[in-house]
């Protein structure tokens, strides 16, 4: 019986990318699979790019209204025809080999129910590996996480465009929360690594597009709707390090944008403890400096260079 994978990709003014997106699927080395694309309200040459790509394995569902990026995945879940799901965001692009070296991982372990990899980010045509916590020393290598949150007090070590999930996931912890319109995958992540590990492979397959004008990383989200993840604390002390390091995230967005009142309720939140003297030291310095520390950084990306500003 041939193995097949359902590939969901969210779409939303993302003209300029999708076509690169949908062809980085096409030209796996591993070739089974059905591709979902939900338009949701697109309202520039998006949809025309899809349509004008003829390939029997390409499904489109349209939203009449945009939903967000959370009822967008729902939808495609819902209409997948295979249990496991890959997810590929519309500006993002797969290595040819990542469905190859997603089944191997799904094979090895037939008994784990969420898989990923690392990944690259592309910022301005330099790429970059990010860094996470997540010792070199295991490039290339498979590991079986069972403390996700312990983890990922930092740069993720996955993306919601690395990731394959098997629908009982979501038959047991739920779906995207469709009232979060900003880092619904942390609380999706809360929910399913509470209760499933992750089978990981440390070599970069996906590539993340940063710094497009129109993404939501590149957009304000001060009129978002944020995920509550305060609902989560008390039930071990790796997630409630996760949630406080999260709203120490949240904190430090709402000052990058701008947003003081946003910042102050987040800021009261955050156990000033659990945070490292630099993270405590960004929180605290005045816009002007901490401005010109951005700008910094975004030159260094630029140059190919990332220096970790968590």
């Amino acid at each position: 019986m041939t193995f097949h994978f359902s590939i969901v990709i969210p779409l939303f003014n993302k003209e300029n990318h999708v076509f690169k997106t949908i062809q980085s699927v096409l030209n796996q080395t591993y070739l089974f699979f059905e591709i979902i694309i939900i338009n949701d309200a697109s309202t520039d040459d998006s949809l025309r790019v899809v349509e004008g790509i003829k390939d029997h394995r390409i499904r489109i569902i349209k939203h009449a209204k945009n939903l967000g990026l959370s009822a967008a995945r729902n939808s495609g879940i819902r209409a997948s025809k295979y249990n496991y799901i890959a997810f590929l965001d519309a500006d993002d692009y797969w290595s040819p080999n990542y469905l190859e070296e997603l089944l191997k991982l799904i094979k090895s372990y037939p008994n784990e129910k969420a898989f990923g990899t690392f990944y690259k980010e592309d910022f301005f045509g330099s790429i970059v590996l990010p860094k996470t916590s997540l010792n070199l020393k295991y490039f290339n290598q498979t590991l079986i996480i069972e403390n996700f949150f312990k983890l990922n007090l930092g740069k993720l070590i996955i993306t919601q465009s690395s990731i394959v999930i098997h629908k009982e996931v979501f038959e047991k912890v739920g779906y995207y929360d469709e009232q979060i319109t900003f880092a619904e995958d942390i609380d999706f992540y809360i929910r399913c690594f509470s209760n499933f590990s992750l089978v990981y492979k440390h070599t970069p397959l996906n590539t993340q597009t940063r710094e497009i004008a129109g993404s939501l990383t590149n957009s304000k989200t001060t009129n978002k709707n944020y995920p509550d993840l305060e609902k989560y604390l008390g039930y071990k002390k790796s997630l409630d390090d996760f949630i406080n390091f999260y709203n120490y995230c949240f904190c430090r967005r709402f000052k990058n944008e701008g947003g003081q009142k946003q910042m102050q309720f987040y800021l009261k939140k955050i156990n000033l403890r659990s945070l490292s003297f630099m993270q405590i030291f960004i929180l605290y310095l005045p816009k002007p400096f901490y401005t010109l520390l951005l700008l910094f950084k975004k030159k260094l990306l630029k140059k190919g260079i990332q220096i970790s500003s968590y």
